[in-house]
């Protein structure tokens, strides 16, 4: 039977989360400001748009949102082009399901100005169907549509599609839409890892563990 895969990205593929963990929070102290304590689960479940407007409220950065964007890519985007590494086993694995046919695509809430050039230098692209981002598409991963619509878009239904993900709300959405859901462990998250373990299908802490 053919077999059809979404992946998410950042901290399931490779493992950028430390980035983001703290690029949000670097930004808002050059301009002196402290983050609320909400700010890390307000901003991981958010595009670097809706991020910017965030911080254009909250903060009053004197930058519009276009320019807050370009200013947080900018310091991504030299991580991505020169360090970010993949998961373990990641490339293997990919490398297994493309042997066996599988059809597998990106859905991510990064833009492609940056994750195109990680995937390059890390020899992953060409695993891969396409790349959706959350923000061609109008839609968060709040919202189950997103993983419907990028199922129908790869050709699969539920019974053969499966989800990769790392993120605590995604999962969620995921499981509500009726997926089956293969959770990557992330560290940068060690709190939300009992519920990961509770709702997903499958917990792994390395994709060695599906070779």
């Amino acid at each position: 039977m053919q077999k059809y895969m979404i992946f998410d990205l950042d901290g399931t593929l490779i493992d950028s989360m430390p980035i983001w963990k703290n690029v949000g929070k670097n930004y808002i102290q050059q301009y002196g400001f402290m983050p609320p304590k909400d700010f890390e689960d307000k901003i991981k479940k958010q595009t670097l748009f809706e991020t910017a407007h965030y911080f254009k409220q909250l903060f009053e950065i004197p930058k519009t949102e276009n320019d807050i964007v370009a200013e947080i890519i900018a310091v991504v985007a030299e991580e991505y082009a020169n360090h970010v590494p993949l998961k373990s086993f990641a490339k293997q694995y990919l490398e297994k399901q493309k042997q066996c046919g599988t059809k597998m695509c990106i859905l991510t809430a990064s833009e492609p100005d940056y994750t195109l050039t990680a995937m390059k230098r890390l020899d992953i692209l060409h695993y891969f169907d396409f790349i959706a981002t959350c923000t061609e598409m109008g839609l968060t991963k709040n919202d189950t549509q997103i993983f419907f619509r990028t199922m129908e878009r790869l050709g699969g239904n539920q019974k053969n599609t499966v989800i990769f993900e790392d993120a605590l709300y995604a999962i969620r959405t995921a499981k509500k839409g009726g997926f089956y859901v293969v959770a990557i462990a992330e560290d940068t998250r060690p709190n939300d890892t009992i519920e990961i373990q509770n709702i997903s299908d499958k917990y792994i802490t390395s994709y060695k563990e599906l070779l």
